[in-house]
């Protein structure tokens, strides 16, 4: 019997990931995040004449460690002094269906742009330099 519930488990995995809707606990994400057209490319361009390097972070609703990052760290005068002095913020859900403008010009839903740049955990913050190459990627 357990052999049967097992197997049934593994099968019925992928359907469960596909049937899930969004979660009703969204994580709120600081206002001082940039609300940008998704243009990636310009995004990267933008905060380079303005002295800083792009940040991207990857959360999914419902996240409790996506959760934490936004409450407990990028509450923190001094880790928020410090992001917005060098960087432009911006917030993708990998999950999501905004679509983005990727590096290449193509555009894709946030979900695919996730994929695309090896997203998977939440959450993945990645910084890009003035040239859209990835120079450093958190995760968890």
């Amino acid at each position: 019997m357990n052999l049967l519930v097992s197997l049934a488990s593994a099968l019925l995995m992928p359907l469960t990931a596909i049937a899930q809707t969004a979660s009703p606990h969204a994580i709120e994400v600081p206002a001082w995040f940039s609300e940008t057209f998704l243009d990636l490319r310009e995004d990267v361009r933008e905060a380079a004449k303005e002295g800083k390097r792009l940040m991207i972070y990857f959360g999914q609703d419902g996240c409790p460690y996506c959760k934490a990052l936004m409450q407990t760290n990028f509450t923190q005068p001094r880790i928020v002094e410090k992001t917005r002095r060098h960087f432009v913020a911006l917030a993708l859900n990998i999950w999501g269906d905004r679509p983005v403008t990727g590096f290449d010009g193509r555009v894709v839903p946030e979900k695919d742009f996730a994929r695309a740049m090896r997203v998977q955990f939440t959450p993945t913050v990645l910084f890009l330099d003035e040239k859209a190459s990835e120079v450093a990627r958190f995760i968890g």
